[in-house]
């Protein structure tokens, strides 16, 4: 298996794309909204509205990855986008990465950061990137049989698996079944701050994932007097059957909203994530804590 990947390596390093599918209607929307974004967000710089935002965004997932990661270390980088959080992985002494996004376009920026596009550097380590949706049950079997990470990392994308229980599982089956045996997900509603490095590689695997906090969400749905709220910078707009603002948590998939972010994020499906759900499904497939 090491050689198979050796040899797909060193044939594709330059292309560095892997296949593209078609998936579920909630996939393919939310591939069609960050294609769409693709040329506007190129033409952004330091003078974003929302930098302080992009800032704390990257802040988080900083702190997250050098927690966790270990000079040597490989990592499966799922909703990847443009490859944003690939200098964070080198900064780590990644030496295997393999990103996923649903988005083709932001693969292709993705492969052209690696690569050192735009005046940057190639990134050390060797990579691979597949155009695909992380919560398909397919995803499995696309990637080598037996190809195992130190870390999974899906960061501020948790929620496009939640428009059901069945992509719901298929991503954390995805991630179980990548992962080196043995460990408990680090996956949790607070930042871990004690960022101390060490030398080598975890001996097992950990899955790293952010998302929306759905308590405050639907907290700020139920102050607000019609079915939406925000400010000038973003807007959270939930569906008409949401009118009694409530949410059984024995149904806890599916419940929807349309998410704006200004720069970023343009009416775009998001679901809530029960975090009592999501631990309850990281159990079910040998990753609860």
């Amino acid at each position: 298996m090491e050689e198979s990947w050796e040899r797909e390596h060193s044939r594709k390093r330059k292309a560095g794309l892997g296949f593209q599918q078609g998936g579920t209607d909630q996939a393919e929307e939310a591939a069609r909204h960050y294609n769409k974004l693709h040329d506007r967000h190129r033409s952004l710089t330091g003078g974003s509205d929302i930098l302080t935002l992009r800032n704390l965004h990257n802040w988080i997932k900083s702190v997250l990855i050098a927690r966790h990661m270990r000079s040597g270390a490989s990592v499966l980088d799922l909703a990847c986008g443009k490859g944003g959080d690939m200098l964070k992985f080198k900064v780590g002494g990644c030496a295997r990465y393999v990103g996923v996004d649903i988005a083709i376009e932001s693969v292709r920026d993705a492969v052209g950061r690696y690569n050192g596009a735009h005046g940057r550097q190639p990134m050390p380590f060797e990579a691979f990137f597949y155009a695909a949706d992380f919560a398909d049950a397919a995803l499995a079997a696309a990637l080598p049989t037996g190809l195992l990470f130190h870390l999974v990392s899906c960061q501020f994308a948790l929620h496009y698996s939640f428009s059901s229980e069945e992509r719901a599982a298929a991503l954390l089956a995805n991630v179980s079944s990548r992962l080196l045996p043995g460990a408990p997900s680090a996956s949790a509603p607070r930042l871990i701050l004690d960022a101390s490095p060490t030398r080598a590689p975890p001996p097992r695997g950990i899955f790293l994932g952010t998302t929306a906090d759905a308590n405050v969400l639907v907290r700020r749905l139920r102050a607000s007097e019609g079915l939406s709220f925000g400010n000038p910078h973003y807007r959270a707009v939930f569906p008409p059957e949401a009118a009694s603002k409530a949410f059984p948590p024995s149904q806890p998939f599916g419940h929807s909203y349309r998410f704006t972010l200004q720069e970023a994020v343009d009416d775009c499906r998001e679901f809530l994530v029960p975090m009592g759900t999501l631990r309850a499904l990281a159990a079910s497939h040998g990753r609860g804590q």
